[in-house]
């Protein structure tokens, strides 16, 4: 090698060096003074998962599904605190945020290390989440922005790439176009003889007249609640669904990491989606159901299927909305069923 390759890569290796220890004297000074601040107002389940990482044989991941309450329930128990009581030997853990899903989850899940071989953690798994309506809604571009100060790497970096947003920031206006576009060309399709497609997408279904009584007069809550089931509902996942992708990884990351995963597929409201729409729409969401439960099996998963476990009085607001918020009842019932496979 002659002397003058070597004095190039003499300085380019100083170079990198240098640059080395500029990034991380700015990493220090920025986890030191800034960071929490900015874990504050965008991570937030970031610190709390340091605050309980050490010490948790089990970790919940949850959403608001685990923790929203009536004011006529018999008690305020979480989902994750009915199944830690059925397993006092344990100490648990939980993490959970209104809104969350698997995006937030994973990079979450790709800061736990291998400290506790016995590890197990629970991650909700809302079938809702894989519509378009999610994926595509409004409130993505922040939840991405914290899924970015989630990332295990180095703070300052995370902190640049939000910065330059090194994130899916896509506005308003594109995520809209974007989900209409999924309403109106995506379509619906069944080999069952039981299961026809009159109107095979999410636009058609939901032009159609719905709930006119004998005068033709329709009963407009009723109708805008039934299209509501139909967006939240009418879909059918497949491998190139966002939410399935980053499942797969995060299942990943954690057998790699040794860590044992239950998914929790929480219940639906199948009695209203039958009344307000029909045999269809329960159809497709049972197949999406068993999609789920069949894949993430065969890849080494626990998964716990409580998409019908519960009747339709024990949803809240379910006048109002499809969701999975659940009174205290329910909340057990899920809760417990999640112990029993433990």
């Amino acid at each position: 090698m002659s002397q003058e390759i070597k004095h190039i890569i003499s300085k380019g290796l100083i170079r990198l060096i240098s640059i080395a220890v500029i990034v991380l004297g700015f990493n220090q000074i920025y986890t030191s003074y800034f960071l929490n601040t900015d874990l504050d107002n965008h991570g937030p389940m970031l610190l709390e998962l340091n605050h309980i990482v050490d010490t948790c044989d089990v970790i919940y991941f949850g959403e608001s599904s685990n923790f929203t309450t009536h004011p006529d329930d018999y008690n305020t128990l979480r989902i994750s605190d009915n199944i830690a009581a059925k397993h006092p030997n344990k100490s648990f853990g939980t993490i959970n945020h209104g809104a969350y899903h698997v995006g937030m989850f994973l990079p979450l899940v790709k800061q736990l290390e291998m400290s506790k071989p016995s590890r197990t953690i629970i991650v909700t798994m809302n079938l809702r989440t894989f519509n378009q309506d999610v994926i595509y809604g409004p409130s993505e571009a922040n939840l991405r922005l914290a899924s970015r100060f989630y990332e295990p790497s180095l703070p300052i970096l995370n902190k640049i790439f939000a910065s330059l947003n090194h994130y899916d920031n896509r506005s308003g206006h594109e995520r809209d176009l974007l989900k209409w576009k999924a309403w109106t060309y995506n379509t619906l399709v069944s080999h069952e003889d039981s299961v026809d497609f009159k109107y095979n997408t999410i636009r058609r279904w939901c032009e159609v007249p719905k709930f006119l009584d004998s005068a033709g007069i329709q009963d407009d809550a009723k109708r805008q609640l039934a299209d509501q089931y139909i967006k939240a509902y009418a879909f059918q996942i497949d491998d190139s669904n966002p939410m399935i992708q980053e499942f797969d990884e995060l299942l990943q990351v954690a057998q790699q990491k040794n860590i044992r995963v239950v998914f929790n597929l929480i219940p639906e409201n199948i009695q209203d989606a039958r009344y307000y729409i029909g045999e269809n729409l329960v159809w497709l969401m049972q197949s999406n159901r068993d999609y789920l439960v069949e894949r993430y099996a065969n890849l080494g998963a626990t998964v716990v299927d409580n998409l019908e476990l519960l009747p339709s009085k024990h949803f809240l607001d379910r006048a109002i909305i499809p969701q999975e918020h659940y009174d205290a009842k329910g909340r057990e019932l899920v809760g417990l069923k999640v112990a029993d496979m433990l």
